[in-house]
């Protein structure tokens, strides 16, 4: 049912837009019944009418595509946004491991591959919070479920 709810809001306004028109339309037939219409009280039902169906149907097909792009996307923003954590942990573990080898040698080249690693990491960060502004709810599921494997991962190598 909440997925009804969910689609029913996005598109009252639209509907309630198109049922108006739908509604003078009807109004009109009625009173065109009761007594003869001019030509000035034609057109401007007509147009009225027109208008409020064309912008009641502009903005239900706009919410349509807007949601059927959400659907077409949604699968690629949820294995982008796997791929990116993935690399990000994968910066964060050569990071810690270049730390390492910078404890056992001195060595100037270490530092600038620290930088450059470092560097890329808010990459990584900001290319995720792209994905959340596109789908946010997808992005939360994909980062709560790459922390509990995370946290899996950890326990199994404690044990």
């Amino acid at each position: 049912m909440r997925p009804f709810r969910r689609w029913l809001s996005k598109q009252a306004i639209p509907l309630l837009i198109i049922a108006g028109a739908i509604a003078l339309a009807v109004t009109m037939v009625n009173v065109s019944a009761t007594r003869p219409l001019s030509t000035l009280e034609l057109v401007l039902w007509q147009v009225v009418s027109l208008l409020l169906g064309l912008y009641g149907s502009y903005r239900f097909g706009k919410n349509a595509a807007r949601d059927s792009a959400r659907d077409v996307i949604r699968p690629h923003a949820r294995s982008a946004v796997r791929s990116l954590l993935g690399l990000r942990d994968s910066l964060r573990a050569l990071s810690h491991r270049i730390e390492d080898y910078q404890d056992e040698e001195a060595d100037y080249r270490l530092d600038v591959i620290q930088a450059i690693v470092e560097e890329q990491m808010p990459v990584s960060d900001s290319a995720i919070e792209d994905w959340r502004d596109i789908t946010p709810e997808d992005v939360a599921e994909i980062i709560r479920w790459w922390e509990n494997e995370e946290e899996r991962r950890e326990y199994d190598d404690e044990s």
